[in-house]
């Protein structure tokens, strides 16, 4: 059962858009993927560097 009074759809929504457009930003910004899928995509890098700092 949902907890009503702890349900808060409109903040969880506006968080989720936050956390999507600074995911965004940083695709444009530096060419890279923020997580897990960007960490893993490093390891199987060919370029000079493109590994794990």
């Amino acid at each position: 059962m949902i907890d009503l009074n702890n349900f808060t759809p409109l903040g969880s929504l506006i968080g989720g858009i936050l956390i999507g457009a600074a995911a965004a930003l940083l695709l444009l910004a530096n060419g890279r993927m923020t997580g897990i899928s960007g960490i893993l995509g490093g390891l199987w890098s060919t370029e000079r560097g493109g590994g794990l700092r």
